[in-house]
């Protein structure tokens, strides 16, 4: 949910950056607010997940990218949904500390 209320508040608020994990629910539901995306968006995904598809996280992407938004696209390849929250069995230590560092500079920067 959080990555998708992410994307959906970076069409609605004015935010200076915008970090979405796994962004479930985007595609194909929320990709017509493409167009009204205001800040530079980090999306970060599980390669493994098997809730968000490739062709989901692709059709994100393809959004973004007919608009012509700001965004960076990290997929970890040996990750699965929920990777990030160390109280899941999906949590992946190492790409949970690569995606905080990546957040933290998306942030900064």
């Amino acid at each position: 949910m959080g990555g998708r209320v992410s994307f959906l508040a970076n069409s609605v608020v004015p935010l200076r950056a915008a970090v979405s994990f796994y962004g479930g629910g985007i595609a194909p539901g929320l990709l017509d607010r493409a167009s009204k995306v205001q800040a530079p968006s980090l999306l970060i995904w599980g390669g493994l997940d098997k809730h968000i598809t490739p062709a989901h996280r692709k059709a994100v992407t393809d959004a973004l990218s007919a608009q012509q938004k700001i965004y960076v696209n990290v997929e970890f390849s040996h990750a699965d949904h929920g990777f990030f929250c160390d109280e899941r069995a999906s949590y992946e230590p190492r790409s949970a500390r690569q995606a905080w560092a990546l957040t933290l500079e998306f942030l900064r920067s």
